[in-house]
């Protein structure tokens, strides 16, 4: 009798409990969240998109531009100098574009790579974040060396906290192997994702030549270290299709032209550096190539500078401007010849940066351009590995080279007469001479990438040229030797020690010294 009492009275809370439940799971929905019905993996390109030209800037431009003496400064100890002016150390830059890729842009490729997996829908979206992955890791590979590439950003997905890094040589194949297949597989009558795309509006046949180009500058990466497996990848990247103009040219730019939204903290952001801040000058190896071939691109490069006699001049006379020696300081500066102990600022007698063409705040930040292009295809023709005329590419490297600068700003549009005249000055070395023409493609290829401290810094170790004679600088990290490469962040050897062991154990020392696969340097 008491068991059927208990039992019934059970029975009757439960009942009730589940009447009581009706409606509240619904009731408790959040009306603004994202179902995994409604969400848009394409939301996540343009982030990484705009990330890619974010946040990484402090590497490129205090470090990269100044390895090859693009820039140079006088300061080299807060986090807006230009430590690669001197080979020294600086955590913060030094680690930028590591921090910047892992903590953020590599999270949103990955999850669409994910996301998309086995969805027709989404196809080209898939392919688009695998072009764009190896932009983002083959600059990570290049500056730092061996990485976690196959393992990286599987936390959420495959429980990986601590991934391993991977060789160099592994990363390279399997971005050439990721860039074919994923051409290959861009379908011009499946949805573009136009809305999302903020870099071609989804323009299939320009990412059909951005991961041709992209497998063209991967494969001239490997022409010393595996010459062979270079002429492979070249050819294939050729025969696909590669840019053939500057409207091709890889470019994101600042949404806010004043600087009062976002953009001013994370945006483009390295425009104002570049363009105000008084430590940053024009390097005088780059000044004076520019001047001493009478490079039209001189005089929309530099900016006004004070009178060294009266600060409130500004001397606009480019007959006089000048770009800065690397490896000076404050107090070194004085035993430089060109010093004018009259300056009233010591760095106000050396040349800026146009603000007007470089540094707006709604300009581009080039990722790749034609006029890299047709300068790597120059050097393939002269190595004989495509067909073609190497002094005609060189040309139409040139030419696209100083055009480029529109993009920048409709003010330093350099006319034809101009490029002729330059080219008639200069004209190409030959195939007579392959080191003096090598030399003259890849000078100008250092000249294409002002500002792009990556891909500079990487042409210059990969093909020897421009010859930069190295700074050796009191406490550098290199021991007056051109570097090589950067270190890995300080919380690497902490947080990922075995992994961090393997890398080191196998690549070398983690130095500035030390040099990645493809440098024969090493």
């Amino acid at each position: 009798m008491k068991n059927n009492l208990l039992r019934n009275a059970l029975l009757f809370c439960l009942l009730v409990l589940a009447s009581c439940d009706q409606g509240f799971e619904e009731l408790n929905k959040d009306p603004n969240a994202v179902t995994a019905e409604q969400f848009n993996p394409s939301f996540l390109l343009t982030t990484a998109q705009l990330r890619s030209a974010q946040g990484d800037h402090n590497t490129s431009l205090y470090y990269g531009t100044c390895f090859v003496q693009q820039m140079a400064s006088l300061s080299n100890v807060g986090i807006f100098d230009y430590h690669g002016d001197k080979y020294v150390y600086h955590k913060g830059n030094n680690e930028a574009l590591w921090n910047a890729t892992y903590g953020n842009t590599a999270k949103l490729i990955e999850d669409i790579i994910f996301q998309t997996e086995g969805d027709e829908e989404f196809n080209n979206l898939r392919q688009m974040a695998r072009i764009w992955r190896t932009i983002i890791y083959h600059r990570l590979t290049d500056m730092y060396g061996d990485i976690p590439y196959f393992e990286s950003s599987r936390g959420y997905y495959d429980q990986i906290y601590k991934p391993k890094y991977d060789a160099q040589k592994d990363i390279y194949l399997d971005m050439l192997s990721e860039l074919e297949d994923a051409v290959s597989k861009l379908d011009a009558t499946k949805d573009n994702f136009s809305a999302a795309d903020i870099a071609y509006e989804g323009d299939i046949a320009k990412w059909k030549k951005l991961g041709n180009s992209m497998m063209l500058r991967l494969g001239m990466r490997l022409s010393k270290v595996e010459p062979s497996t270079a002429e492979t990848w070249v050819k294939k990247a050729v025969a696909g299709g590669v840019f053939t103009d500057n409207e091709d040219n890889l470019l994101i730019s600042g949404t806010d032209a004043t600087g009062t939204s976002a953009d001013l903290a994370n945006g483009m952001s390295w425009t104002i550096s570049v363009g105000t801040r008084s430590p940053g000058k024009i390097a005088a190896t780059f000044f004076n190539f520019l001047n001493d071939n009478n490079d039209p691109r001189l005089k929309h490069t530099v900016a006004v500078y004070t009178d060294p006699t009266n600060v409130a001049t500004k001397n606009t006379d480019p007959a006089i401007q000048k770009g800065l020696p690397n490896g000076l300081d404050r107090q070194t500066l004085e035993a430089d010849p060109s010093y004018n102990p009259n300056s009233a600022g010591q760095e106000h007698q050396y040349s800026g940066v146009n603000r007007s063409v470089y540094a707006k705040l709604d300009g581009p930040r080039m990722f790749i351009t034609n006029a890299e292009v047709q300068y790597m295809m120059a050097e393939a023709a002269l190595r004989g590995w495509i067909s073609g005329d190497a002094g005609s590419y060189y040309e139409t490297g040139v030419s696209e080279a100083m055009k480029m600068l529109q993009q920048y700003d409709q003010s330093a549009t350099i006319t034809d007469q101009e490029i002729a005249t330059y080219l008639a000055a200069h004209p190409f070395a030959g195939t007579s001479n392959v080191e003096a023409a090598l030399e003259q493609i890849n000078t100008q290829y250092w000249a294409a990438t002002f500002l792009n401290g990556y891909e500079a810094f990487s042409n210059v170790r990969r093909s020897g040229y421009p010859v930069l004679t190295p700074i050796n600088y009191p406490d550098n990290e290199t021991g007056g030797l051109f570097p090589g490469r950067l270190r890995y962040p300080d919380n690497e050897p902490v947080l990922n020690v075995e992994n961090y062991n393997a890398a080191v154990s196998s690549q070398g020392a983690d130095n500035y010294i030390t040099h990645v696969w493809w440098d024969t340097a090493n």
